[in-house]
């Protein structure tokens, strides 16, 4: 039991941030605004409170104060996007994961907890995504500026990798050089960002040369070395495709295909060549260079069969003109791999890897007798073959067959849940089969199990047959969870963590039940588990040196400033909303979700439309003056002037008014008010009906949105 109690305190610890989240994003209209905020400032105290507490009187156990430190962190981010829905600002906007990131870094740095690290780079790429794709409004910019936003986020990962690999902080390591490399790919994207995406193919050629100097020439850059030769084969595969567009109407399909496989076999040849020097300083008897060079095989033979097997299977079909002849060499290939073992082993991959990705081309177009038959065929490559990568894609493959053969060729999708639900189940069955071959295969069986069920949980229309699938999928999930927690089971602790925290990711977007339901419940759940394992914690509670009180005081003065911002925030919005001009707008309504703050109504306004001058550039701050008519609507009067209102108009009369925003690149302007939260459920009825905006607004121009309804009087 004693064992568990760490895993007790996380699961709770999960549940209870969980269900805040959940509930803040529900939007219940049974509070004020006030008390809203109230309750946000109350969650802060809260987890501060509790990860203090628990570190000086409560519990001896040194994770559990930092695991509430780090729920402190999400509390303040989930307070700020509640600040965000209660005022209607907009949703998902960069600067609530800005604010939300600077007190993560400085809890970072004050603590040295990796977590915060993690958390606040998390929070570092999202506030650069909604920078660059704002989720409640559009903005145009030029290929010159987009190009700039990518090559900024290139600059800053290379920072952060170098901060960590400086701290030896492993995990951003790999983050930040794995994006490095993805963005430079994207930038180098045939016509994304002429004329600079030519020359990012010589830059991303460099960085690869660079990285080969710098880490993967050294034995101790194993990883770095994994990540540089993974994104070296999506850069080729994303130039096979350029490729294909550019050349396959210039040489024909046949003299293209033909290209492409020796363009393959040379790549491939390469890559294997490259692959030795960089390990050739290693011990041939070393295991850590056995795994090592198998995985860059992998690598490059998976890359280099992705590409043979379009190429081929391509060439093949346009020779015989049957997508049986494709099955045919499939099989080929597959049985060449399996049964010619002395074949180099880049090569046995290679043929491997290209027989299965041929035949997944045509299993779902042939008949059922074909899905039988590569169903055995799946079976048999398990029963011979001995090297586990080898055994996962056969196992793959045969799992695909028979979701085939269920769903096509049986033509059972009415029942595809049972399907993946019995196929699911199997696979935990399958991990008690007391048989050495069987049991080698258990950390294939426990993550198909986990796929296959995780569709079946969320998909469906049904409430109550959704909720049984997500009983059965919540119920395995910790029941594996427990059992592996503490066992020799790296790989498979792993898989089920990430199916346990997908679990919760997937609550959130299912409507099955309504958000405000499941927070109740994980709330309870939470503070049972919290309950129950403190009762079973039979370890003597003790002041436990987790941090010094220096740190204490600093993380005090943290928690102060984020109290600070978010009563000033509220405080700051009341004043605007007591002392604003009324302001009623004509409206044009959308619907999505946003991930912290729930359903909202996305909003364009007539007020908003605009046709600029020569000269203004995206961003622009310009003011428009809008009039009173005669029903009571304040419509623009075509004055638009750049800057502020107070830097370019007069104050406004009685039945005026003035809306300063930013123009969007391309036929309106960005005024803050584009977002209008409203409770889980209702934001369908309000686009179908919504035709009018309340907006306060201040003598300078800024807004804010208070109500959105389909006629004036309920407005007034």
């Amino acid at each position: 039991m004693s064992k568990l109690i760490p895993l007790g305190y996380l699961s709770a610890i999960i549940f209870v941030i969980s269900g805040i989240l959940y509930f803040f994003a529900s939007n219940w209209s049974g509070f004020e605004r006030l008390e809203k905020v109230g309750l946000a400032i109350g969650m802060m105290i809260l987890f501060y409170g509790a990860s203090f507490l628990s570190g000086k009187i409560l519990s001896n156990r040194e994770a559990l104060p930092k695991w509430l430190l780090v729920g402190g962190a999400i509390s303040f981010g989930a307070a700020a996007a509640l600040i965000g829905q209660i005022y209607n600002s907009h949703a998902d906007s960069y600067l609530l994961y800005f604010i939300w990131m600077l007190p993560s870094i400085a809890l970072a740095v004050i603590t040295r907890y990796q977590p915060f690290a993690i958390l606040s780079y998390g929070l570092l790429l999202l506030s650069y995504w909604f920078y660059m794709f704002p989720a409640s409004v559009s903005i145009n910019r030029s290929d010159f500026e987009e190009w700039l936003i990518y090559f900024g986020m290139v600059i800053l990962n290379a920072i952060v990798f170098g901060l960590a690999y400086f701290l030896k902080l492993k995990p951003l390591q790999y983050a930040a050089f794995t994006v490095i490399h993805l963005f430079l790919i994207i930038m180098s994207f045939y016509e994304v960002f002429e004329p600079y995406s030519s020359w990012m193919n010589i830059v991303y050629l460099f960085v690869i040369i660079l990285s080969y100097f710098l880490f993967m020439k050294k034995d101790s850059h194993h990883t770095l070395t994994i990540i540089a030769f993974v994104m070296l084969g999506v850069f080729a595969l994303s130039k096979y495709a350029e490729l294909s567009i550019r050349l396959a109407d210039k040489i024909g399909p046949y003299s293209f295909y033909l290209f492409s496989i020796l363009g393959t076999l040379l790549f491939l040849g390469g890559g294997i060549y490259f692959a030795v020097r960089v390990t050739r300083k290693a011990p041939d008897d070393s295991l850590m260079y056995k795994v090592f060079k198998n995985i860059l095989i992998v690598i490059i033979t998976f890359t280099s069969s992705l590409l043979l097997s379009f190429s081929l299977g391509g060439l093949l079909f346009l020779i015989f003109q049957s997508e049986y002849s494709l099955a045919v060499f499939s099989l080929l290939f597959i049985g060449t791999a399996v049964f010619w073992k002395k074949l180099y082993t880049a090569a046995r991959y290679t043929l491997f890897i290209t027989g299965i990705l041929i035949a997944l081309g045509v299993l779902f177009i042939l008949n059922a007798g074909t899905a039988i038959l590569f169903i055995a065929v799946g079976f048999v490559m398990i029963l011979i073959e001995r090297e586990k990568f080898l055994q996962f894609l056969a196992y793959s493959f045969m799992l695909a067959s028979f979701i085939s053969l269920f769903s096509v060729h049986l033509q059972w999708m009415e029942n595809f849940r049972i399907v993946l639900a019995l196929l699911s189940i199997a696979q935990f069955l399958l991990m008690m089969v007391p048989i050495d071959k069987v049991r080698q295969l258990s950390s294939f069986c426990l993550f198909y199990g986990f796929l296959l069920l995780y569709p079946a949980a969320f998909w469906g229309t049904d409430w109550q047959e959704t909720l049984v699938y997500q009983i059965l999928y919540f119920g395995l999930s910790a029941a594996m969870l427990a059992f592996y927690h503490k066992r020799d089971g790296l790989v498979k602790k792993n898989i089920t963590w990430v199916f346990f925290i997908l679990f919760f990711i997937g609550l959130y977007y299912d409507f099955a039940w309504k958000l405000l339901h499941k927070s109740l419940t994980f709330l309870l759940l939470g503070l049972l588990i919290f309950a129950a394992v403190r009762y079973f914690d039979k370890e003597k509670p003790a002041g436990v040196t987790v941090f010094t009180n220096r740190t204490w005081a600093l993380i005090a003065a943290v928690f102060t400033l984020q109290l600070a911002f978010t009563g000033s925030q509220s405080f700051l919005n009341e004043k605007a909303l007591d002392e604003g001009k009324v302001v009623v707008l004509e409206l044009e309504p959308l619907d999505p979700r946003s991930m912290l703050q729930g359903d909202y109504v996305q909003l364009r306004y007539e007020a908003g439309r605009y046709e600029p001058e020569d000269g203004v550039k995206t961003g622009s701050v310009i003011t428009v003056k809008v009039k009173k008519d005669s029903k009571g609507v304040y419509r623009p009067t075509g004055e638009t002037a750049k800057g502020r209102a107070a830097e370019a108009f007069k104050e406004p009369d009685a039945d005026e008014a003035y809306l300063t925003g930013k123009y969007n690149g391309y036929d309106g302007l960005i005024l803050g008010i584009e977002s209008f939260f409203v409770e889980e459920g209702t934001g369908m009825e309000l686009e179908r009906h919504a035709k009018y905006a309340k907006v306060i607004v201040s003598d300078e121009g800024n807004a804010l949105l208070v109500d959105v309804k389909s006629d004036l009087s309920s407005l007034k």
